[in-house]
């Protein structure tokens, strides 16, 4: 299982994660989705509310949903391999 830096971008940065090749996609797939979900949520323009709020707001909502995933017991690796990313992605913005 190889294991190489990938680069993402969220909110038009950019970020370096090591991840194994196989789970590459998954990634993309998750990156776009999450910045799909941040313009969405950025159309809203709540006042006073910058990147980070609404960042903040999306990874509320994608938790609130594996939560409703795992409580029907149908977690599969796509949605762990999601749950990593979003764990990844709050752990690097701090």
């Amino acid at each position: 299982m190889a294991i190489r830096k990938h680069t993402f971008t969220l909110l038009n940065k950019s970020y370096e994660l090591d991840i194994p090749d196989q789970l590459e996609e998954v990634y993309r797939i998750g990156e776009r989705r999450l910045n799909a979900q941040i313009i969405e949520t950025m159309a809203d323009k709540t006042d006073g509310y910058n990147d980070r709020d609404y960042l903040a707001r999306v990874a509320l909502d994608l938790a609130v949903e594996l939560v409703c995933l795992e409580s029907e017991n149908s977690v599969d690796a796509d949605s762990q391999a999601l749950a990593a990313l979003i764990e990844k992605i709050e752990s690097r913005l701090k």
